[in-house]
């Protein structure tokens, strides 16, 4: 989620925190309070105060909280609460986002699903002192809450930072809301910390809880409806949603972590490519024109297995890019496009050409019929029985990878025979290699 990962846990425990305080309904159900980061101006300039506004010039520390609440005293910390919680109630977020930033994803969807219970916040009292900057405030509030279906309303308490903007507008810092300070959604101030533990700790606003608790617990008791709404209704509406946050976390996450392979791919596949365009780049930088001394085959890869792409007549010249140590060579056979052809009917001799081109080539003469001028050799198409149980190898070699056994009275069709004494076939879907005495 935005501004940090979803905890279904930090919610259970911020609920039960609040049920203990006896805060109001909405506190309780973790929406009077937003979730938000400062907006980075509130320290930099000392707002312009009216008479009823005025506060000390000196900043105070988290060991200087001020000993007497200001009741109703600032009517901009007044209005700037009470906008709050009409905007709360209608669930608009485009109003909250403007006087407590910012709003996160997570706390706009919490505050859609619980405005649906609320009808309205009555009789709001603020309880200010100086906060720690001479342009700040600590703010408790006193409140009662109507909830749909529910005819007492219950009485509440929330806290609140207050700082000044440069315009000398005042905000609420939502980085020190119940919300956050129970989520850790955003890195909080831990000097800023201690003087809000210590605002709390105070006399007076023990003294504050305390009462607001006791008539919190009169209301639950006066109203059955209340009591089912407080206690039943609203935590299983919160249980729901955050096992709904929970999934689209979770799904975010998962999509996320699908995005950075994909990009992580994609990166190595377009370094790969890169590094591939650079070695190619230098072969070219080092390539070398050589003379074709017999009519020979261009191959796509470097196996005679491979398909022909072309061919080089006896006489003619092609760019050498890379003489490979399996002895064929990389070659620049037409505009870019690369092949393979046997290094051994290359040369950079010009004189050593062949003067006439034959219409057999040179790789099917010396390597694909070896065979045929070899007197024992089969001959190509040959459909033999096999007599005796045998093995068919990856290549010409009896401690190759075996392929397939060929039992006694099984077929295979010879492709070609070798000088070595073996003899490539196939048995079915598989090509491989056979000793030639075994086919006989």
């Amino acid at each position: 989620m935005e501004n940090g990962s979803f905890n279904i846990d930090s919610i259970k425990e911020f609920f039960a925190h609040n049920m203990r305080q006896a805060i109001s309904v909405a506190v309780v159900a973790g929406l009077v309070v937003v979730m938000g980061v400062t907006a980075g101006k509130g320290n930099s300039t000392v707002a312009e105060q009216t008479e009823t506004t005025e506060v000390a010039t000196e900043a105070v520390t988290e060991t200087e909280v001020s000993t007497e609440f200001k009741v109703d005293e600032y009517p901009a910390v007044n209005e700037l609460i009470n906008n709050y919680y009409s905007a709360y109630a209608n669930g608009d977020t485009d109003t909250l986002a403007s006087i407590a930033p910012p709003l996160s994803d997570m706390e706009k969807s919490y505050i859609a699903m619980f405005s649906e219970y609320v009808e309205s916040y009555q009789n709001i009292v603020c309880y200010t002192k100086q906060g720690m900057e001479s342009d700040s405030y600590v703010v408790s509030v006193s409140l009662e809450i109507k909830l749909k279906d529910a005819d007492t309303t219950a009485p509440g308490l929330d806290f609140f930072y207050i700082r000044t903007n440069e315009d000398g507008s005042l905000y609420i810092d939502n980085v020190y809301s119940q919300f956050n300070l129970s989520n850790q959604q955003v890195e909080i101030d831990k000097d800023v910390l201690n003087f809000i533990n210590a605002f709390e700790e105070q006399d007076d606003s023990v003294a504050l809880q305390e009462s607001i608790q006791t008539a919190f617990n009169d209301a639950l008791s006066n109203d059955e409806n209340l009591n089912t709404l407080v206690t039943s209704t609203i935590p299983a509406a919160i249980t729901n949603w955050s096992a709904e946050m929970a999934e689209q976390a979770k799904q975010a996450e998962a999509e996320q972590k699908a995005a950075e392979e994909a990009a992580a791919a994609a990166e190595a596949e377009q370094k790969a490519a890169e590094e591939a365009q650079a070695a190619l780049a230098e072969k070219y930088a080092n390539a070398v024109t050589v003379y074709v001394t017999e009519k020979i085959n261009v191959r796509e890869s470097a196996s005679t297995d491979s398909a022909i792409i072309g061919q080089l007549t006896a006489g003619s010249t092609t760019t050498l890019l890379e003489a490979r140590d399996d002895g064929w060579a990389e070659i620049d056979y037409s505009e870019g496009v690369i092949g393979y052809v046997k290094q051994e009917y290359l040369t950079t001799d010009a004189s050593g050409t062949a003067t006439t081109a034959t219409d057999t080539t040179a790789e099917t003469t010396t390597d694909e019929t070896a065979a045929a001028t070899d007197a024992n050799g089969l001959a190509e198409g040959t459909v033999i029985t096999i007599q005796t149980s045998t093995n068919l190898r990856e290549s010409m070699d009896s401690n190759s990878t075996k392929l397939a056994t060929i039992f006694q009275g099984e077929k295979v069709t010879v492709i070609m025979s070798y000088a070595e004494g073996w003899t490539k076939v196939s048995y079915g879907d598989k090509t491989g290699y056979i000793k030639t005495d075994l086919l006989r």
